[in-house]
């Protein structure tokens, strides 16, 4: 599977990027490249693989969730520059 300049492009504007021609000459060849190692993997054999799957394990190396109270919120927003009253402002990514 191959992208073009044009398909590159679409996806770069729908990740609101603007690629120069050099940079999506690079991004084109980068993005096709990776397509064809992951082609590659076609080519393996895993009849006889047994699927492997994280979820399953009966002993999981993460570390507990534990809930930690944090009273002191009126911290945050005295230390942040982009507070309005109660709210934090963000900038606008799409267009109305």
């Amino acid at each position: 599977m191959k992208l073009n300049s044009e398909e590159v492009n679409a996806i770069a504007l729908e990740s609101r990027l603007l690629l120069t021609e050099e940079e999506l000459s690079n991004a084109v060849r980068y993005i096709n490249n990776f397509l064809d190692m992951l082609d590659r993997f076609k080519e393996l054999n895993l009849e006889n693989v047994e699927p492997f799957s994280f979820a399953e394990t009966l002993e999981c190396p993460l570390r507990e969730d534990t809930v930690i109270s944090f009273t002191n919120t009126q911290a945050i927003f005295d230390e942040s520059e982009h507070v309005d009253g109660a709210f934090f402002k963000v900038p606008r990514i799409m267009e109305e």
